[in-house]
């Protein structure tokens, strides 16, 4: 990836974000190619922010099509789109509209017919909505080629996303008073560049699920037992079995296989005091106030990764159905 230098319409029409984050930012954003996988409540949210905040080109894959539920809750649809018609297209003319000046491209393949060198070009993959081996499978390609990977997804009130940025080196401007200035006391101050670096663990040390090849010894011991962290791996591992998400219209069925998975997700990490029963009946459906929320954390750390300023998520982000809150947690490193 290789800086550009903005144009004058580039600069006026990011002039406040400029003002935000810096020209330096800003230019590392107008070079950066970025590859959204799915199109749906989630990916429509992070879709909007990312094409505001002024990236060189955006594909969106999503080989499905537009459903009447898409028509109502999908703000990058028309209210006349043809059910039955690829999403991944008819989404493009909003989301054009929404920034002229980034280059947006569709492609209507399904994710698993995409090569290793698909993924070469891109500065960062975002994935949402994908079966957990192709999960797995995209982290590890996007790790042989130095592409940022994150994947996120939403099931009714609750939401999470979990991030492989690799080795990130990142920055930060900090304040401090210039030498022989007294704290408390009002004197000159300087903003100076403080320098770090992060190393991320690849995803299949940690999503680590029942029945899989993978090896849960390695896996870093959390501080304390995480509910949300084993609803994250319940919710994979439902998908995993059935090929499908909690499906509303048989939610009794689902609510007690969702019941059974923990249970072995519970057994398998060993947390004795970790409990579900106030969470499963929150998990139905693709809220668009969650998607909303997901989709700006998303698309916040998709900017900090690219501009490599300011502290990113190492690794998971939960947004609690309960309490409406965002944690973080670090897993596997």
């Amino acid at each position: 990836m290789s800086e550009q230098q903005l144009s004058s319409a580039e600069a006026e029409l990011y002039d406040r974000q400029i003002r935000l984050w810096g020209i330096e930012s800003q230019e590392k954003l107008r070079a950066a190619n970025v590859l959204l996988i799915g199109i749906r409540g989630l990916g429509s949210e992070i879709a909007k922010n990312i094409l505001l905040s002024g990236i060189n080109s955006l594909t969106i894959l999503d080989d499905g099509v537009v459903t009447e539920s898409d028509i109502l809750h999908n703000f990058l649809l028309h209210e006349k789109v043809p059910v039955g018609s690829k999403i991944a297209e008819e989404v493009l003319p909003r989301a054009q509209s929404l920034n002229p000046l980034v280059k947006i491209a569709t492609d209507t393949e399904p994710v698993s017919a995409k090569s290793a060198d698909y993924f070469k070009e891109f500065t960062i993959v975002v994935a949402t909505k994908i079966k957990f081996e192709h999960i797995l499978k995209i982290d590890n390609v996007c790790r042989e080629h130095s592409v940022k990977f994150i994947y996120g997804d939403v099931f009714g009130f609750f939401g999470f996303s979990v991030s492989d940025l690799q080795e990130h080196d990142y920055f930060e401007d900090r304040v401090q008073l210039i030498a022989g200035q007294k704290r408390g006391h009002d004197g000159e101050k300087k903003t100076v560049k403080i320098k770090g670096n992060m190393s991320y663990p690849p995803l299949n040390k940690v999503l680590i699920l029942p029945n899989t090849k993978q090896d849960i010894i390695g896996i870093k011991k959390l501080s304390r037992p995480n509910n949300l962290f084993i609803c994250m791996l319940t919710l994979l591992e439902f998908k995993k079995q059935t090929d499908r998400e909690p499906d509303p219209s048989q939610k009794s069925d689902d609510v007690e296989k969702l019941k059974t998975i923990a249970s072995d997700m519970i057994d398998l990490y060993q947390f004795s005091n970790v409990k579900l029963d106030n969470l499963y009946e929150l998990l139905f459906g693709e809220l668009a106030p969650v998607c909303a929320i997901l989709g700006g954390v998303i698309a916040q750390e998709v900017i900090k990764a690219v501009s490599h300023k300011e502290v990113t998520i190492n690794n998971i982000f939960l947004f609690d159905p309960v309490t409406y809150s965002g944690k973080e947690l670090s897993v596997g490193a």
